[in-house]
Formats: structure tokens, C-alpha cells, sequence
């Protein structure tokens, strides 16, 4: 009975854990990644404010969050995959058949939300 309970509580609990993380990015802005250790910059051709965390530049994978030019409104994720790791998947979420190629910093980007960029 005891290890049954406590099987519950630690999926409640995983299951929170998993779960905040969504609705605070989402009532973020920039300046509140940026005051949180976030590098952010304009980029693209919508200049939209990308944010991450400089000291992940060189992993293999670079998780950004995307938000609005104003950096007020929360967009959605973008996925940078190193270029020695990338094999040609797709990036469904964009509607496109490839990641694009960013050439500096050495990475191709998906973002995980619909851009309409590649339609």
C-alpha cells in the first residue's frame, strides 16, 4: 500500500515538474530572460527576439525560446542542432522539408511552432 502511494505522488509530482516550465515561458517577455541570465537578440526576417542561454553555444543541441519584435508575447521554441549532428530531418512543425542553415553560430534551426516562413 505504501509503495503504491508513493508511486502516485512521485507521478503527480513529475508531472508538475514537467508542466510549469510551459506556463511560466509563457507569461515570460524578453527583458525577464534577460534578467534571468538569458541572452537575447533580434533575428530573422521578422526580427523576433531570441533568447537562450549563451554558456549552451557548442552543445550539440541549443534550445531558444522565440518571441514577439516587441519582446512582450512568447512565440514558442526553436530547436538549433550543431551542424556535425544534423542529418536532413525535417522540421514538420515549420512546414519545411530541412532545418534552416544559420552559418554563424554553426547550426540549423527548427522552430517548433508554425511560422509560416516555408509555406
Amino acid at each position: 500500500m505504501h509503495t503504491i502511494k508513493m508511486t502516485t505522488i512521485s507521478l503527480i509530482m513529475a508531472g508538475a515538474l514537467f508542466a510549469a516550465p510551459d506556463t511560466a515561458i509563457a507569461d515570460n517577455t524578453a527583458e525577464k530572460m534577460e534578467a534571468a541570465g538569458y541572452f537575447c537578440f533580434a533575428a530573422g526576417s521578422d526580427s523576433w527576439i531570441h533568447c537562450l542561454r549563451a554558456e549552451k553555444l557548442g552543445n550539440p543541441a541549443v534550445p531558444v525560446k522565440v518571441f514577439s519584435v516587441d519582446g512582450q508575447q512568447f512565440l514558442g521554441t526553436e530547436e538549433l542542432l550543431r551542424y556535425d549532428i544534423y542529418w536532413g530531418q525535417p522540421c514538420p512543425q515549420d512546414g519545411a522539408s530541412t532545418w534552416d542553415w544559420l552559418g554563424d553560430p554553426p547550426y540549423f534551426a527548427c522552430h517548433h511552432f508554425h511560422t509560416g516562413h516555408h509555406d
